[in-house]
């Protein structure tokens, strides 16, 4: 049997471990087009096309008291570029991202009970092994 717990994964953004997630879906990554295409021909005949655009995109949701969020907001006024790691020892996986950028900074809200600022990060260089 397998149990799954939020804690056997971690994310480190320009070497710094992020913390403060907000509930639900607090982590989510994905390549930013599909690997493969096809195209069939009027002939019926099919061609597969593989994609060169390496890009992907980290959305993190964390809590307005994060202590994450001061971290990443001067990363996001640098304007540097920076890598980022998940690490999710529970499937034994890992996506990494390189040459990053914070799209935008979240919308600042305020409400009576807390919730989770969505950070989006684009990668230039996007992998999952």
């Amino acid at each position: 049997m397998t149990v799954h717990n939020f804690k056997h994964t971690q994310v480190i953004v320009a070497g710094n471990i992020i913390t403060g997630y907000g509930d639900g879906d607090a982590i989510s990554a994905e390549a930013n087009e599909d690997k493969w295409s096809q195209s069939v021909g009027a002939d019926g005949g099919v061609t597969y096309n593989e994609s060169a655009n390496e890009t992907g995109t980290l959305t993190l949701k964390l809590k307005p008291s994060s202590a994450s969020i001061p971290v990443l907001q001067q990363l996001y006024k640098s304007g540097e570029s920076f890598d980022f790691m998940i690490q999710d020892t529970e499937l034994n996986t890992r996506t990494t991202g390189e040459d990053c950028r914070i799209q935008k900074w979240p919308t600042f809200s305020r409400a009576e009970e807390e919730e989770a600022r969505e950070i989006v990060i684009l990668a230039a260089h996007y992998t999952e092994n």
